[in-house]
């Protein structure tokens, strides 16, 4: 247990004093581009779901708005950007979720999470995950399932074994964006640790939103 606890120190404490970078250029110019925060007021903050080992929710967090440098709703709006060809009158860039989980379950107790919560992934994924060449699984949300999860949050976390087939620590991330009256909303389930053992959030996020952006092509 208390090797338990060090560790999960590390993986939840390491970002916390410094928070992990995403290696962008020009992000000065994509300022312009007007964005609408329309996310839930809790989406910003960080949650610790339970400390019991017991729990169906225990080790999945939600991770705070500035988890990453720049963060995840700036790195967004300069993605888009990027992607509009650098033309800030595109229109509003209206951001409806954007929202990091952590999901440490597995590692910590050693089971298979999606099994043992049945179900639950299945209400909210829109068919099979587009696999991406880093590690990271992308796919369709349905709306009313995921809202249908608010009363249990902790159950967003949740991967499915197509998603996470190694049963692995990860991050999953929720977007949903409106672009020029177009509605898209995606999940995007990435590794903790890289490649290289460090925290992967920052390459994770990045991912995310450029498998979210590329609805829009």
């Amino acid at each position: 247990m208390k090797r338990m606890l060090v560790v999960l120190g590390i993986l939840l404490g390491g970002c916390a004093s410094q928070a992990p970078t995403v290696d962008v250029s020009g992000l000065e110019r994509s300022s312009v581009l007007r964005v609408e925060d329309l996310r839930p007021e809790t989406e910003r903050r960080s949650e610790t779901f339970s400390y019991s080992i017991s729990s169906d929710a225990y080790a999945i967090y939600r991770l705070e708005d500035g988890a990453t440098n720049p963060s995840a709703l700036r790195l967004l709006q300069h993605r888009a950007f990027e992607q509009s060809g650098g033309k800030p009158d595109v229109g509003a860039l209206k951001v409806r979720h954007l929202v990091v989980y952590r999901n440490l379950q597995a590692e910590f107790r050693r089971t298979a999470v999606a099994g043992a919560l049945g179900g639950t992934v299945g209400a909210v994924l829109v068919g099979p995950p587009m696999k991406g060449p880093d590690g990271t699984a992308t796919s369709a949300v349905d709306r009313a399932g995921f809202e249908a999860l608010g009363a249990t949050e902790y159950k967003r976390g949740i991967y499915s074994a197509e998603e996470n087939p190694d049963r692995g620590s990860v991050h999953v991330v929720y977007i949903e964006t409106e672009i020029g009256g177009k509605r898209v909303f995606t999940r995007t389930v990435g590794p903790v640790k890289g490649k290289d053992g460090n925290n992967a959030l920052s390459d994770v996020v990045d991912a995310s939103i450029k498998a979210h952006l590329s609805q829009y092509l």
